[in-house]
C-alpha cells in the first residue's frame, strides 16, 4: 500500500516564514527544479524519468514538466506551486551548501545514515505550495534512492494538485447544490460535494446508483458515480472484483442515447493500486474507458472501498469524455470531487447544521 506517511516533517527543520501568505503561483503542472551543475548532468535523466510520468488520456500526457532555474534565482521563485532541490550533502556547488545550512544536524545524520533522503514542506512561502528537498551523502546513493522511490516521489505532487483542486471547490461552496447534499444524506447515507454545474443524470434507489454530469463547456464532459451496497464479507474486495464491478454497472447504467452501446473498461493502461483513502483501504484504478462499439472513450479514475461502519462498499468512479482537449486537469477536478466523498457519521456538527 502506497505510504501516505512516507516523508518526515519536522517542525523548525527548515527555515520558516512569516503566517500569512499570498497564494501560490504558476503552472499546476510546471515544477521548478534547483540543482547545481554536477548534480542535474548527472540526474537530470532519472528526474524526468519519476516526475514527467505519462497519463494516458487515451493520448499520452505528462503529469508535470521540469524546469531548470539557477539557484540565483531561488528568492525570485519563492511563490511557485512545485520546487524540488536537490543535491548531495558532500557537494560543494551552492545548492548543496544551502541542504546543509537548511537541515538540522540531526536530520543531516539522519541522511548521511541513509535513513532518510526526502523531506517536503508545504505552504513554505506560499498557500498550496510544496517544496521538496532530495539529498543523500553522495550523487549514487541519491540516484538509487530516487529510483527506488519513483511512485511515491510523483505522488506527492499529484496529490498536491488534487489538494489545490479541493481548495478551490470549498471557495465556491456557496454555489454548491446543497439541497442534492441534502438529499443525498438523508436517502442514503452518504454525501459529497455537488458544485453548481453539475447536474444529475440517474438517481437510483433500487440500484443503488447515482450519476452526474457536466458538460460545460460543451465539449468537455465529466462524469461521477458512486455505487454503493451492504456486504458482509470485505474479503470480496479484490482487484478482479473492482473490475467486474464497474463493467457491469457502467454497462447497465451508462448507456448511449439509442441504447446500442455502453461504456466499458479499455484493455490497456490500466494501473491498480491498494491505497489508504478517506482513512480506509480501498482499491484506485486509472486507465481508460470506451464505448462498447469502439466509437469514443476516456480516462477514468475509480476507488473502492469498504466502509466498516455501515458494513458498505462503496464505489466512487469519475470519467472524462472531452476528445480535442487535454484532459489530465479535467481528472483532477473529479478525483479532487470524488474526495469530498463522506458518510453521515463522519460530518461534523456544523456539516450537519449546515445540511
Amino acid at each position: 500500500m502506497r505510504r501516505v506517511g512516507l516523508l518526515l516533517v519536522l517542525a523548525g527543520m527548515f527555515l520558516s516564514c512569516g503566517d500569512f501568505k499570498l497564494p501560490a503561483r504558476g503552472a499546476d503542472d510546471e515544477i521548478l527544479v534547483f540543482a547545481d551543475d554536477a548534480t542535474w548532468d548527472a540526474m537530470e535523466h532519472v528526474l524526468r524519468q519519476v516526475f514527467e510520468d505519462t497519463v494516458w488520456t487515451p493520448q499520452p500526457e505528462r503529469w508535470h514538466v521540469l524546469r531548470r532555474v539557477p539557484f540565483d534565482r531561488w528568492d525570485h521563485h519563492g511563490r511557485e506551486k512545485n520546487r524540488i532541490i536537490v543535491g548531495p550533502l558532500e557537494g560543494t556547488g551552492p545548492v548543496s551548501s544551502y541542504l546543509s545550512r537548511s537541515l538540522d544536524p540531526a536530520v543531516q545524520q539522519l541522511v548521511r545514515d541513509g535513513r532518510e533522503f526526502i523531506f517536503n514542506k508545504y505552504d513554505s512561502r506560499a498557500r498550496g505550495q510544496i517544496l521538496m528537498f532530495l539529498t543523500a551523502q553522495n550523487l549514487k546513493t541519491l540516484q538509487g534512492a530516487i529510483e527506488s522511490k519513483a511512485t511515491e516521489l510523483s505522488y506527492y505532487f499529484s496529490r498536491m494538485s488534487v489538494h489545490r483542486e479541493l481548495a478551490a471547490v470549498a471557495a465556491e461552496g456557496s454555489y454548491h447544490k446543497k439541497d442534492i447534499e441534502r438529499s443525498l444524506a438523508a436517502n442514503y447515507g452518504w454525501t459529497m460535494t455537488i458544485q453548481h454545474d453539475y447536474h444529475v443524470a440517474i438517481d437510483s434507489a433500487s440500484g443503488r446508483f447515482f450519476w452526474i454530469r457536466r458538460a460545460s463547456p460543451s465539449d468537455m464532459e465529466r462524469w461521477i458515480f458512486v455505487h454503493w451496497k451492504d456486504v458482509d464479507d470485505p474479503g470480496i474486495l479484490t482487484d478482479r472484483y473492482v473490475l467486474s464491478l464497474r463493467d457491469s454497472l457502467t454497462r447497465m447504467f451508462l448507456r448511449t442515447v439509442g441504447d446500442d452501446a455502453y461504456v466499458e473498461i479499455a484493455p490497456y493502461h490500466l494501473e491498480i493500486e491498494r491505497v489508504n483513502f478517506l482513512k480506509r483501504f480501498a482499491y484506485e484504478v486509472r486507465g481508460n474507458w470506451r464505448f462498447s462499439d469502439k466509437s469514443g472513450g476516456g480516462p477514468f479514475v475509480n476507488y473502492t472501498l469498504y466502509d466498516e461502519p455501515t458494513r458498505r462498499l462503496y464505489m466512487l468512479d469519475g470519467s472524462i469524455f472531452a476528445p480535442r482537449v487535454e484532459k489530465k486537469k479535467l481528472i483532477i477536478q473529479v478525483d479532487a470531487l470524488l474526495h469530498t466523498f463522506r458518510t453521515v457519521a463522519q460530518l461534523s456538527d456544523a456539516e450537519r447544521k449546515e445540511l
